[in-house]
């Protein structure tokens, strides 16, 4: 709300008028004048006193206020009611509609649920289904834990694209209806609602050895000083080295959801990552180790993965160069 005349006039008038009446006391006490020096002192002091008392009460009483509850009328039959942390404001807030497929282990099929809920500019998805469940719904299960997109945790198809809810903003993804279409990953085995099982998922990312190999095991115990690399070493394996295995490159890749017998984007990306890193001694062993048609040889180069990857890792293009290591090695030898 804009500030009133009055409130203007308290604020700024004494802000501009007291280093005037200084100037004025400085030239009336060069004069010797000392009942004006004195009068003008006095209505500097008030001056300050007053924008003191103003600033104040901006910075430790108006701030405090909580913002007007968003009076809202019922939508679609159902009210939504007013709480504590209800406080956006009629800019910021709207009303979704979140329709959530979660599996009916009576009809084995996905099954889709509407919530309704107040969302303002900054809700992300995750946000949104946390606070369903917390009013609405308590048997909806999901899966988070950093909610700031370093843990992975959040996967989920959200309008048909795999993404991390908690990096998924509501107002961005609203469709024309103020709806939002959320689902499970299709790529894994489903366990509930939103939550899926990443056991495969695991056991593929450690059939590569995901780990530096070094032929002098002692180093482990008794290393004399540390790895030491450069700065064009440390770019050949940095960019791969991002993944937080979220899973999504492997639910948007098309392959996986065709042939399950392909080890997916995720492995074969880390293939890479420790390949190139010049600290790692098990060479081209790791490029035999994926030479299989159910490893490098299925990719069918879609770039679905690196569209879906949070993190920018660009796994479609990590296995183009395993491809390309192979076919060099396989030629020459090297």
């Amino acid at each position: 709300m804009r500030r009133s005349w009055v409130s203007i006039f308290t604020v700024y008038a004494p802000m501009l008028g007291v280093p005037v009446l200084l100037y004025l006391y400085i030239i009336f006490n060069a004069f010797h004048l000392g009942t004006a020096s004195n009068a003008v002192l006095y209505l500097s002091m008030l001056g300050l006193a007053v924008f003191a008392i103003v600033g104040f009460r901006d910075v430790f009483i108006d701030r405090q206020k909580p913002r007007h509850f968003l009076d809202l009328k019922e939508a679609a039959g159902q009210t939504v009611h007013k709480t504590d942390m209800d406080t956006t404001t009629h800019e910021d807030a709207k009303i979704v509609e979140m329709r959530i497929k979660r599996f009916n282990p009576q009809s084995k099929l996905l099954e889709e649920n509407t919530y309704r809920a107040r969302v303002d500019r900054y809700s992300s998805v995750l946000d949104t289904i946390i606070d369903i469940k917390r009013k609405q719904d308590p048997t909806i299960a999901m899966r988070y834990s950093c909610r700031m997109g370093i843990c992975g945790s959040c996967g989920m198809v959200v309008n048909g694209k795999p993404v991390l809810a908690c990096e998924t903003n509501v107002f961005k993804n609203m469709k024309e209806d103020a709806s939002i279409s959320v689902a499970p990953m299709q790529g894994h085995p489903l366990l509930k609602d939103l939550v899926t099982d990443f056991d495969d998922f695991f056991s593929r990312h450690a059939s590569i050895s995901p780990h530096l190999h070094r032929t002098d095991e002692t180093e482990k115990y008794e290393a004399k000083k540390e790895y030491i690399q450069t700065k064009d070493e440390l770019n050949k394996f940095l960019p791969f080295s991002y993944c937080i295995m979220c899973g999504l490159c492997v639910d948007a890749c098309p392959v996986v959801n065709v042939n399950p017998m392909f080890i997916g984007p995720q492995a074969l990306s880390q293939v890479q990552r420790y390949y190139a890193d010049s600290r790692d001694q098990l060479g081209e062993r790791r490029l035999d180790m994926v030479d299989k048609l159910t490893h490098v040889w299925d990719c069918e180069f879609a770039g679905a993965c690196s569209v879906a990857c949070p993190k920018g890792v660009d796994p479609a293009f990590t296995i183009q160069m395993l491809k390309t290591e192979i076919v060099r090695k396989n030629l020459t030898g090297k």
